[in-house]
């Protein structure tokens, strides 16, 4: 194929994938199968040689060029790779041929099914390359491979339609294209041929991609765990076990993934397919490298495990699988780098916002989270802070100097946290009369405070009618873990009902005094939902995307956690996490601030209150080390023993306030800054820096320390222009 027809074919896929993109956006029906059996068992292919599995630097011929990054192709293994023409660094889809083990790298692997009980876990290398199944072709853009994997030569070199059913058999085309300075890998399901009976279960592209054996010390992974993780990969670590992350659940807000090595490094940016993707990090040992990848859940399934195996097959993803690396080299070589390169990769595909808090001036509110009522375990509903209460603890705040506050009030209905079952803002009449809220908002309004009301939208009583999984159950949840902890099962609302459940807050809101909405779920809760009019975690995504801006008309957004998909309209991220979620951080895995180093600017945040840690010097300073508004989760009526000491407002309040007063002086010049760079300066000491010119130091030791002529005191911060 000449280079004009690789054009023409490239321009015809893209115009293919925004169709395909305008249609899988809506819901539909969608057939499930169950199968049972005792077990299930895993065939994968067999090693085939070094020579298909390992590189040599000089097999590879170029293809083509794009800013600072050329694209090579190595016909023997039918694989690519990206030199760095600014550093001279390669970056292989197969490990270096110097490596000593057996490692079965591979362009693309897949796990096919047919239903039966085993799996089949095939790879480009051993399962096309090696029968000779593959064709490729190159233009002026990249390279487009065709493979076809099979468990034996003959197979694969039949016409697919020749085949018998549930013969194990894929047919998949790979793109690999450079553009604006990026190398892009692109997957069309569009192109996906399969036997009748055959699912294709996951898919994993360059799997091993970056991946290295020798480890300096400041070499790492990058991964997308609550704030952001390194994997210090020349650090030992005797208690490291793999990481594997899904993306929009527990705590993994964005899907991006990157590789630190020597004076390179890179940031892979999910761009399409982010709904179905699983990220797997690994550090070396004797059977694996030092790498990270993305596995695309094509095929939704659910296996129950028992006497009998039972597995149910539902959604097949119709869509594009995209992924865009960039090349970082030198200073920029950094986790700020890559968060800078995916903060622009997130701007630009309309993820992230373009608007900026540049023009916001004055002190940084403090966000202030209080615990209206608590339904405990037995369904009764017990007061906590009345609206008079609430107001009274407004006052005193502002009475000993915080003059700018974010009150998030929660648990107002009867149902506590879970307010979808009532029109929105009728409250608990155990809370007050409708005219103390009111003389509550006007308070705050007078001081030019803001009021959002926390609802709920994704999650309802667990007793009635919602969201199935695709094995037909009820999706179920447990409480959204604010305090105090209630013991109820919620469910999940239907997405045919999203829309009206929008509709009937606006229509019930209008008459009610407040400033925003604090949306309990959105920005935490994705699932699929197999009832009724089905919807793909794909295509809810984009329903809830759709809904925030509709809510953001009149009023203020604040979302919970902060999945990126529900940020771009919302002025107000609460509890972003501020820590690593999967494991504990030490040396050898550490938290950065990679969520906030793309979100400082364009929106505010803050992490869950000060006061439900441990130490509330340690969390405040962890806040201001990431840019975020101090916080304080209380309620106003002693309640339970052990809560107490954290919760209620008159056991902290003191120091609360002196930490807000110091990250105020800290913070309160830079709301419209863009976060740069951060880094540590020496153990225990870390530097912030901001595109204004100022930096934030902050001292989490016991000793003075003195930085640049600057000093900083014990468990202290500081902020220089």
């Amino acid at each position: 194929m000449n280079k004009k027809s690789f054009s023409i074919i490239l321009k015809i896929l893209s115009v293919i994938c925004i169709i395909t993109l305008l249609f899988s956006s809506c819901g539909g029906d969608v057939s499930t199968k169950t199968v049972r059996y005792k077990e299930q068992k895993t065939i994968t292919a067999e090693y085939s040689s070094d020579a298909l599995h390992k590189s040599v630097d000089k097999s590879y011929e170029s293809v083509c060029k794009s800013g600072l990054i050329e694209l090579l192709f190595d016909k023997t293994t039918c694989t690519v790779a990206i030199r760095d023409t600014n550093s001279g660094n390669l970056w292989t889809t197969l490990p270096h041929s110097s490596t000593k083990k057996q490692i079965q790298a591979s362009a693309l692997e897949v796990v096919l099914s047919n239903g039966e009980e085993t799996v089949y876990v095939l790879n480009s290398q051993d399962n096309s390359v090696a029968f000779g199944n593959y064709e490729y072709t190159t233009g002026d853009d990249g390279v487009l491979v065709k493979y076809s994997l099979s468990l034996d030569a003959e197979t694969g070199k039949k016409d697919i339609s020749e085949l018998k059913d549930k013969e194990i058999r894929a047919d998949l085309s790979v793109f690999y294209t450079l553009r604006d300075g990026s190398f892009y890998i692109n997957v069309s399901m569009n192109n996906l041929k399969l036997p009748k009976g055959v699912y294709l279960e996951k898919i994993r592209l360059l799997k091993n991609f970056g991946s290295y054996e020798e480890s300096g010390k400041e070499d790492y992974i990058f991964v997308p765990d609550g704030s952001g993780a390194l994997i210090m990969t020349g650090v030992k670590d005797a208690e490291f076990a793999p990481i594997d992350l899904t993306v929009y659940e527990n705590n993994c807000l964005v899907g991006a993934f990157g590789i630190k090595r020597g004076n390179g490094a890179f940031l892979c940016i999910i761009e399409q397919g982010d709904s179905i993707a699983d990220i797997h990090a690994d550090k070396n040992d004797d059977t694996v490298l030092n790498g990270v990848y993305a596995t695309f859940n094509t095929t939704e399934t659910l296996t129950e495990e028992g006497s009998r195996t039972k597995k149910t097959y539902g959604y097949e993803y119709p869509n594009e699988i995209t992924m865009c690396y960039r090349f970082l080299s030198g200073k920029s070589a950094t986790y700020s780098g890559m968060a800078t390169a995916c903060r622009e990769n997130l701007i630009r595909n309309s993820v992230l916002s373009t608007k900026t808090l540049a023009d916001v001036k004055g002190n940084i509110p403090l966000m202030v989270s209080v615990q209206g009522g608590y339904r405990n375990s037995k369904g009764e509903y017990k007061s906590l802070s009345t609206y008079e209460q609430t107001l009274s603890l407004m006052t005193l705040l502002k009475a000993k100097g915080v003059n700018n506050i974010y009150l998030r009030y929660n648990g107002l209905y009867n149902e506590a946290n879970n307010g979808s079952n009532e029109d929105f803002g009728k409250f608990s009449k155990d809370l007050g009369k409708s005219k103390e809220f009111d003389e509550l908002y006007n308070y705050l309004h007078s001081q030019q405070f803001s009021l959002f009301v926390e609802t709920d939208i994704l999650t309802y009583d667990y007793n009635s009618k919602g969201a199935k999984s695709v094995d037909g159950s009820k999706i179920k949840t447990e409480t959204d873990g604010k305090f105090p902890q209630a013991t109820s099962k919620q469910g999940a609302l239907k997405m045919t009902d999203l829309e009206d459940r929008v509709e009937s807050i606006l229509h019930a809101s209008s008459g009610l005094n407040f400033d925003g909405y604090a949306l309990n779920d959105i920005g935490t809760e994705l699932y699929s939902d197999y009832s009724s009019k089905f919807y793909s975690r794909v295509s809810a995504k984009k329903e809830i995307s759709a809904q925030i801006p509709v809510l953001s008309t009149s009023k203020l957004i604040m979302v919970d956690t902060g999945n990126f998909y529900a940020v771009k309209n919302a002025d107000v991220v609460s509890s972003i996490p501020l820590t690593p979620c999967q494991r504990e951080e030490n040396g050898a895995y550490v938290g950065i601030p990679f969520a906030q180093m793309m979100l400082h600017g364009i929106c505010e945040y803050s992490g869950v209150g000060m006061n439900s840690s441990a130490n509330i010097t340690l969390a405040f300073l962890k806040s201001v080390e990431y840019g975020c508004l101090p916080s304080a989760q209380w309620y106003c009526t002693t309640f339970d023993s052990d809560l107490d000491g954290k919760y209620y407002y008159d056991s902290n309040i003191n120091e609360v306030v002196e930490c807000y007063t110091k990250a105020n002086n800290a913070l309160a010049s830079l709301r419209g800054a863009r976060m740069t760079s951060h880094y540590k300066v020496q153990d225990g000491v870390y530097c912030t820096e901001y595109n204004n010119s100022e930096k934030v130091y902050v001292n989490y030791t016991d000793n003075a320390v003195t930085i640049n002529g600057i000093k900083v005191d014990a468990k202290d911060c500081v902020a220089i222009s």
